[in-house]
């Protein structure tokens, strides 16, 4: 019987255990023998659970090796397998060979070998034998206890979490073992972050388990993006987007050698850094300690950076990329902003006039004419570059032509640009007010976009440029409302008009006094019924005066001077890195300028703190100003058609000619202007009351936004620029106005 024992154990079918496949706990020792006693009973029964156990192991195992979808499962179900199981078995040797040299340890007198002695040997197998099984089932679970909801397959970084958790269970035997599987699941994992941070490649298997993966559309041929759930919990925020940097890196220095007119030397110049890299990785010891990994990386990462990559996007580079997005996209320069403003207003208003009774009789069909092709945009823009190019006496201005190659206006959503890989996580990113303020430069929602290329979208994302986007059409909108209520004090006739005589014989007679008087009176009827809309549009122009001021003049110029002062001063060797460990000091001391990744961490912190300060995460503020300068936009154009319609009246009556337009009409359009001015009113003093609660809220610690956990590569955003700024000066303004102040 004893070798029937160590035959099932060994995991070979017995008839003494059951062949069928019993459960764990249905084992009562056949039947059929009847000699055994209840206690020796039981102690077959927990050695049939161990046989039962290690063959249901063994095939189980087999299937995760042989098919799992995760590599480090496999290595981790082959260890298990080939090692763990396999002391197993020479541990049922060790007993075989104890019981046949009679071994007086296992071997009692008269040659009698106890069962409760084998049992005894086997018993520290029985935990670690159940653990293994469980884990097994962790990493597929089996088919018999499977249930519909329970993922098949667990992914790489759930079990070296797992593993590492078990490590802390409190056995001794339990965590040996899984400390060991964790080398293990930790090893394969490394060779798969290895093939990454070397060559910028993705693992050739197991790549739907790692944690980077590259992603293709129509808009974007690859696009390379992060599952933060695939990725261990050993590995922090920063670590993971150094690893990913350097791998976008890497494939960003394969993708310019491969260009026309690409360096040579620099794929010998990547191969050698991956020789030198590849020894800090072989430095790690197993279990991964995070300090030591996230040093490790940062080295790659910083002798990537300052090696070929410094070369490859110099500082100069930088900054005429950062120097275009401030002068155009921020409105740094104002000529840009008007002549922009003018060509679509010039070319909004030549559709509209073609299509005066078509609006009338048919505005669906006149709606859709009026929409802008991408053709039109394109002409806009090549003028507005050759109109602000007559201007330039700066005929070596590289900003304005980097500007002109690549800025382009189109409708949302059309990417000209080549797929970005500065990552830009939603977490990491600001979220900016789905107002959409596109749609006031023309009749279809437009942005302002700019092409981004290798190298430089290394630090620029996509999103980076939508959010630039955002706010350009944000500031824009605004200049284009004070403009259009600007032009209305240009209308001198309007507001100082006073009618004189016609000529001297005939003002002199009672029908040219009569006629004069007449129309003297009429001006003056008319200058008191507009008088408040001027008033209004006054009001208008001061508010966006004042907060264009105030959002041009302090938000964005004193945020920027901060952001490009960090930009162009080199890192120290007291600095630590985005990671919050301390570079090596060799590799700190000879930066001569920061590299890419903290340059693109330090941006994101810049845009999501500007976008704050801007009050463009507050919807219910831009909402109010939206509809503030949709408000105004009507009014200008009831304004103007009023200004028209009676500068008609007056010529047909002064020539005594018939007209068809009659006083009625003018009494309409003065009545859809009244209208029109309570509107704007209104949206005035939601605006401000939105500030004063804005003001309310932004107190203490949330004047400046909370960065919280997000990776700012050690810059630190502009603190300043409230909103009890602003309001102080519309109050003053206000107050000024009424009188209150000298």
């Amino acid at each position: 019987m004893l070798h029937e024992v160590l035959l099932a154990l060994s995991g070979h079918p017995s008839p003494l255990f059951g062949q069928h496949g019993d459960s764990l706990g249905g084992h009562d020792a056949d039947g059929d023998l009847d000699i055994l006693s209840p206690s020796e009973k039981g102690l077959l029964n927990s050695l049939g659970q161990l046989s039962e156990l290690h063959m249901k192991l063994r095939t189980h195992l087999d299937g995760i090796a042989a098919s799992h979808r995760s590599t480090i499962s496999r290595a981790v179900a082959t260890s298990i397998r080939q090692t763990h199981l396999a002391r197993f078995q020479r541990k049922i040797i060790d007993v075989e060979r104890r019981i046949l040299t009679k071994d007086p340890s296992i071997v009692g007198a008269y040659n009698i070998v106890p069962l409760s002695t084998i049992v005894s040997d086997f018993g520290e197998w029985q935990r670690r034998m159940q653990w293994y099984w469980d884990a097994a089932c962790f990493m597929r679970p089996d088919r018999e206890s499977k249930s519909k909801d329970e993922q098949p397959e667990c992914t790489g970084a759930a079990l070296i979490d797992r593993l590492r958790v078990d490590t802390q269970t409190g056995y001794p035997d339990i965590e040996a073992v899984a400390l060991e599987l964790s080398k293990v699941a930790e090893a394969a994992w490394l060779r798969q972050l290895a093939v990454w941070v070397l060559h910028g490649r993705l693992p050739t298997h197991g790549a739907d388990d790692f944690f980077i993966r590259l992603e293709k559309s129509e808009e974007e041929p690859e696009k390379v993006v992060r599952n933060t759930v695939l990725l261990p919990s050993f590995v922090s925020k920063a670590t993971a987007s150094s690893m990913m940097f350097i791998g976008q890196s890497l494939r960003q220095l394969e993708h310019h050698a491969q260009q026309p007119g690409g360096r040579g030397t620099m794929t010998a110049e990547t191969h050698a850094l991956s020789r030198e890299h590849s020894k800090h990785l072989a430095r790690l010891d197993l279990p991964l300690d995070q300090v030591h990994l996230a040093r490790a990386v940062s080295a790659i990462r910083q002798s990537l950076s300052q090696g070929v990559l410094q070369s490859l996007l110099p500082l100069s580079e930088i900054d005429l990329l950062l120097s275009c997005m401030r002068r155009y996209f921020l409105v740094e320069d104002g000529d840009f902003a008007l002549t922009l403003i003018a060509e679509a207003e010039k070319r909004v208003s030549a559709k509209q006039q073609g299509m005066g009774k078509l609006l009338q009789d048919h505005p669906a069909k006149a709606l859709q004419s009026l929409s802008v092709k991408d053709s039109e945009l394109g002409q806009c823009m090549a003028q507005t570059w050759k109109s602000l190019a007559s201007r330039d006496d700066d005929e070596d201005d590289t900003v304005f032509a980097f500007a002109r190659r690549r800025i382009v206006l189109a409708a949302p959503g059309s990417n000209n640009s080549r797929p970005s890989t500065s990552h830009s996580l939603s977490s990491n990113s600001a979220i900016v007010s789905a107002i959409e303020f596109g749609d006031l430069l023309f009749l279809t929602p437009t942005c302002l976009s700019l092409a981004i290329e290798s190298p430089l979208n290394l630090i620029f994302s996509t999103r980076d440029m939508e959010i630039y986007s955002s706010i350009n059409a944000y500031l824009i909108a605004i200049r284009r409302a004070h403009l259009r209520l600007s032009d209305l004090w240009r209308r001198t006739s309007a507001r100082r008009d006073h009618p004189a005589p016609l000529n001297p014989r005939y003002s002199s007679t009672v029908s040219g006094r009569s006629q004069l008087a007449k129309t003297r009176s009429r001006h003056r009827e008319r200058m008191a019924a507009t008088r408040r809309t001027w008033a209004t549009s006054s009001a208008a122009i001061f508010l966006l005066s004042e907060t264009a001021a105030f959002l041009e003049g302090e938000i964005i110029r004193c945020s920027w001077d901060q952001f490009t002062s960090w930009v162009g001063q080199p890192p120290t060797s007291e600095q630590s890195d985005d990671s919050g460990i301390e570079a090596d000091e060799e590799v700190s001391s000879s930066a001569a300028q920061r590299d890419p990744e903290t340059i693109a961490a330090g941006h994101r912190a810049f845009l999501a703190a500007l976008v704050y300060a801007l009050l463009l995460t507050d919807v219910l503020y831009t909402k109010e100003v939206r509809a503030l300068l949709g408000n105004i936009d009507q009014l200008v154009i009831l304004f103007v058609r009023l200004l028209d319609l009676q500068h008609t009246l007056d010529q047909d009556d002064d020539a005594g000619l018939d007209t068809t337009h009659t006083a009625a009409d003018e009494r309409k359009a003065a009545l859809d202007l009244d209208r029109a001015r309570k509107k704007v009113d209104s949206s005035l003093k939601s605006v401000v009351n939105r500030l004063r609660q804005l003001d309310q809220e932004r107190i203490g610690a949330a004047r400046s936004l909370d960065l919280g956990n997000m990776e700012t590569g050690g810059f630190e955003p502009w603190k300043g620029g409230g909103v009890d700024r602003l309001l102080m000066k519309l109050e003053f303004g206000r107050m000024r106005d009424d009188g209150n102040i000298a």
